[in-house]
């Protein structure tokens, strides 16, 4: 009883002198020595731990939950954890995220004879590192898969949450760029610019970027309802090469109001490249301008396509977009005219836009609207587009272009399974007869994890007709049945 007691006495004496200084314990401990309650040996050993117990350093707190099971508060304002990608940050002056998107795509087409015997010389024709173009002629069916998408992208904000970058890196197969088109996949900047934000109403951005033109050319392809963008939407972006280029923009945010603008001044050839990077610089002191201005008249239903939100009120948005331009050197062939450069033929060939080849220097201005609808699983979306095209030379004479799209999908499970139909069109040169390009798919996508985790299934009929004045002969319609299956996943 006596041994308990007093190990009980030692064990709060114990305590006492870890919460309160050693020399405050002193009191109770000669008290308990004068009683004969404890022992010299056991009086000494009780200052001894309480002494101990006040020098031993605290114990560092583990790292804590900060935000959620993502993120981990570090301490002295950082933190570290997954949002979209897994990213750091430093207070409110500097973050890092990290991203990766992959796609795998499998694609089988069924090609009818004409494929082989004349193939397209007009709208997709092979240009040739000296220039010479030929016609895309594909003589057995077409059964591949491919890496089609691989990106790598770092994005966040310095100095403060205002000042934010994008840099994003692409190794695809068989891209189209203004870089040289081939077989082999080629690593190279596709984005980088700077957004300034501290003016909601004017924000800048600088860099190179996707034109704010159009809707589905700007939207992202890693959220698309079909596993890629349409013939009619890549035709007619307003350098009629390629959705990105280098320039300036300076645009509304789009997240704090309804009605919004956007007026950006750009090169006017495509991603890693200047007029004065040309083989024969030219046309340096001509500039690409593009214009935008889009309207929420129902919600909020942003550009990502699909409902898959599974929006319980009417989302309705339109927009009018136009580009122009000047001073595009069009001749496939090198010579001594200025601005001539296969990397920007071979682009253009690449986006459905041959006709424009050889036509010397041109200007072009393009209108485009679109409109998107979503409710309850139901997504409706739209564009319609006309290009101006205005030659220097008189002798060159080509008609303008025009064409549209119309798409849509629904839930049949909300989140889930979305079922998606798309019809387009285009007629690439209005002063030539029986040249137009139609296309019809339907698909099935099965989302994962949205869009950063899906796959996605569709099957459709592209129609390419072509004039007798196009081929030299008779008039030929070029037929593919194509199945495409891709799966895509992001973190």
């Amino acid at each position: 009883m006596r041994r308990l007691a007093i190990s009980v006495l030692v064990v709060t004496a114990w305590l006492l002198g870890g919460a309160i200084p050693a020399a405050a314990a002193d009191p109770a401990l000669n008290l308990l020595l004068k009683k004969g309650v404890i022992t010299q040996q056991e009086y000494d050993q009780a200052l001894k731990e309480a002494g101990q117990a006040e020098e031993a350093p605290k114990a560092t707190a583990p790292a804590k939950d900060a935000d959620g099971d993502n993120t981990v508060d570090l301490g002295k304002g950082i933190k570290f954890g997954y949002d979209r990608g897994l990213y750091t940050q430093f207070k409110d002056k500097f973050q890092l995220k990290i991203r990766i998107r992959l796609q795998f795509r499998y694609t089988d087409s069924s090609l009818n004879s004409a494929y082989g015997a004349v193939g397209d010389t007009k709208n997709y024709p092979n240009v040739a590192s000296n220039g010479v173009i030929a016609s895309r002629q594909l003589k057995e069916d077409v059964s591949e898969f491919d890496v089609r998408r691989v990106r790598l992208v770092f994005e966040g904000f310095a100095f403060n949450p205002e000042t934010t970058y994008f840099v994003q890196f692409r190794n695809d197969t068989n891209g189209t760029t203004t870089q040289p088109t081939t077989t082999r996949s080629t690593t190279q900047i596709f984005d980088a610019y700077i957004d300034l934000k501290q003016i909601p109403w004017a924000n800048l951005r600088v860099g190179q970027y996707r034109t704010l033109f159009g809707r589905q050319e700007y939207v992202s392809s890693a959220l698309l309802q079909f596993v890629d963008r349409n013939f009619v939407a890549e035709a007619f972006v307003p350098n009629g090469i390629d959705r990105r280029d280098q320039g300036v923009t300076i645009h509304s945010d789009e997240k704090k109001y309804p009605i919004n603008y956007a007026f950006g001044v750009f090169n006017g050839v495509g991603i890693n490249l200047t007029r004065l990077g040309l083989n024969t610089p030219g046309n340096a002191n001509e500039l690409m301008y593009v214009g935008r201005v889009t309207a929420d008249l129902m919600g909020k239903p942003g550009y990502p396509e699909g409902d898959l939100a599974y929006s319980l009120t009417p989302q309705m948005a339109v927009g009018l977009s136009y580009g122009y331009n000047a001073g595009l050197q069009t001749n496939a062939t090198p010579t001594t005219d200025p601005g001539v450069n296969t990397q920007i033929s071979s682009a253009i060939a690449s986006v459905g836009n041959g006709r424009l080849l050889n036509q010397g220097v041109v200007n072009l201005g393009t209108t485009g609207v679109d409109f998107i609808f979503k409710y309850k699983g139901l997504s409706l979306q739209s564009e319609g587009f006309v290009r101006n095209v205005d030659t220097r030379d008189p002798s060159k004479r080509i008609g303008n272009a025009t064409g549209f799209y119309v798409q849509g999908g629904y839930f049949v499970v909300p989140k889930t399974i979305e079922v998606v139909g798309r019809y387009s069109y285009m007629d690439p040169d209005t002063h030539s007869a029986q040249d137009t390009l139609t296309s019809a798919l339907g698909g099935l996508n099965w989302y994962l994890n949205g869009h950063e985790h899906k796959l996605q299934f569709d099957y459709g009929v592209v129609t390419t007709h072509l004039s007798a004045v196009d081929t030299g002969g008779g008039a030929v319609t070029l037929i593919e049945n194509r199945f495409r299956l891709q799966y895509t996943i992001v973190f």
